[in-house]
């Protein structure tokens, strides 16, 4: 009998930035060994008028879609008010999804890294 690998749980990470500060977002990323994220191009359909209200500047944003262990969450999320000043108005937004299944262990190192966990 094979003894069977208990596997840290992970959540999808989104964050929504303006435009053009994606780079920034992906070099801190890559630092926390955040090893699977997708960058989105968007783009906001609300009026002016709305995105003046609101205190937005732009209608155009990154959008990161990223791979990460639920227990690193709090860290990131507290580096991000840091490093992207995300707790101030119009800089953008990070929230987390549960990943309840993943297709199999291949599927599981391809979204950590490649690698098993330590």
């Amino acid at each position: 009998m094979t003894k069977q690998k208990e596997v840290k749980p992970l959540k999808l990470m989104v964050t929504i930035i303006d435009r053009g500060k994606g780079k920034k977002l992906m070099s801190y990323y890559k630092s926390q060994n955040i090893n699977y994220s997708l960058l989105c191009f968007g783009k906001g359909t609300a009026s002016s008028d709305v995105l003046d209200y609101l205190g937005l500047d732009e209608s155009e944003k990154d959008v990161f879609i990223s791979v990460v262990y639920a227990e690193s969450i709090p860290k990131i999320f507290t580096q991000l008010k840091e490093k992207m000043e995300l707790h101030k108005a119009g800089q953008g937004i990070v929230f987390t999804i549960p990943l309840d299944s993943i297709g199999g262990m291949a599927s599981f190192y391809a979204l950590t890294g490649g690698r098993e966990e330590q």
